[in-house]
């Protein structure tokens, strides 16, 4: 139940919150701005010419989520607010030793929480292959070793300084060690996140912001009627880190459906055989990357989508709605979003003795509904 006015970021259609700003990236003509825009509903020029993007792109993607729209129908609020994600769309990468736009933004990219890399396995005439090819797995490769040797140079710069401040200082070997131990991963050409880190070691990489640290969703943009498109997520998957998620989509269609009206994109994504289409399944990768979860306030006023991480206790999650909230917290009353719309809404489900009141260090569970009792 919505008991505050969260602070919000403003966008062109409104006020929204980012569940996370993610950084889409690619070779040239891969299809990346196609799926910036399938993912926003925005048109940002595309062009069949390596290195069309030329500055980055920004767009909001509002996440679909069928149980806040159940919700909404039970509750009849004046408004409905979905989950956002923040997304920047990057000028294209170039192989390791080519020319290319991408290497400018890389200080862009290391703002972003996780990163998305679009690579392409389709055919089509007009739009040139030479600066990408259709080999998905050899992209995948390509980039690795690019965003390896991005981080390679970071690191390499603050090795020598964390050498010298542990030898004047005992209490920063630790970080010392993590830095040697992440620049000789590095040098092997291959990402961090290839290999588990301490909380000691991820804190001695903060400020430098490791690129291949941070959670990837690989998509793979394959052509509309590919038979083998599964075969091809497969073989991407085989070539990235471990714990990588990859999705195969076909940015066109996704795209054209999009721009449609909810009945009529449904309607397209079905005929393809698209399921959910490509905006559900790559929020999906990104909530499993960053292991984040939703939960949900209700009330006349408004129905609301807010995201935490995994294992948020209530108190954290009181916060998400209004800071006054964290800190005056007093309890949560507590429901599945399931119950609460087969009750008819939440006084039906409290009615029916669904609610239960939970203290501050409750765990939060994925679809929970809270009412936040809070005293300032």
């Amino acid at each position: 139940m919505l008991t505050g006015t969260p602070r919000r970021c403003k966008d062109r259609d409104g006020y929204h919150q980012p569940v996370a700003t993610v950084g889409i990236i690619g070779l040239p003509n891969v299809g990346k701005t196609t799926v910036f825009n399938a993912l926003t509903g925005l048109q940002a020029h595309t062009a069949p010419h390596p290195f069309s993007t030329v500055e980055p792109a920004v767009g909001v993607a509002r996440v679909p989520d069928p149980m806040l729209e159940a919700l909404a129908a039970v509750e009849h609020p004046e408004k409905t607010v979905h989950a956002t994600l923040d997304l920047l769309d990057l000028p294209a990468m170039a192989r390791p030793g080519a020319a290319g736009l991408g290497g400018r933004f890389l200080g862009r990219l290391r703002e972003m929480e996780a990163i998305a890399v679009v690579l392409r396995s389709f055919e089509d005439e007009t739009v040139p292959a030479d600066e990408s090819g259709t080999n998905p797995v050899e992209q995948a490769e390509a980039l690795l070793l690019e965003l390896a040797l991005a981080d390679l140079e970071v690191f390499s710069r603050k090795a020598e300084k964390a050498v010298k401040e542990a030898a004047a200082d005992a209490a920063k070997k630790p970080a010392a060690t993590a830095v040697a131990a992440g620049l000789e991963l590095l040098d092997q050409g291959r990402a961090l996140r290839s290999r588990a880190w301490s909380e000691v070691e991820q804190a001695a990489f903060h400020d430098l912001a490791p690129l291949t640290l941070k959670p990837a969703v690989w998509v793979v943009n394959v052509d509309e009627d590919d038979p083998q498109a599964r075969e091809v997520a497969d073989a991407v998957a085989a070539a990235v880190p471990a714990g990588d998620t990859v999705v195969a989509l076909s940015a066109h269609i996704e795209e054209e459906a999009s721009r449609l009206d909810p009945e009529d994109r449904a309607e397209l994504l079905e005929g393809f055989g698209l399921g959910e289409g490509a905006l559900a399944r790559v929020v999906r990768a990104t909530y499993d990357a960053l292991h984040l979860i939703t939960f949900y306030t209700a009330g006349p006023k408004e129905v609301h989508a807010r995201t935490i991480r995994r294992g948020a206790h209530a108190r954290e999650a009181a916060g998400k709605i209004h800071s006054d909230m964290e800190r005056g917290f007093i309890r949560g009353e507590v429901c599945p979003i399931g119950e609460v719309v087969a009750c008819g809404g939440w006084d039906g489900a409290k009615a029916a003795g669904k609610v239960k009141v939970e203290g501050r260090d409750y765990v939060m569970a994925d679809g929970d509904v809270m009412l936040v009792r809070f005293s300032v």
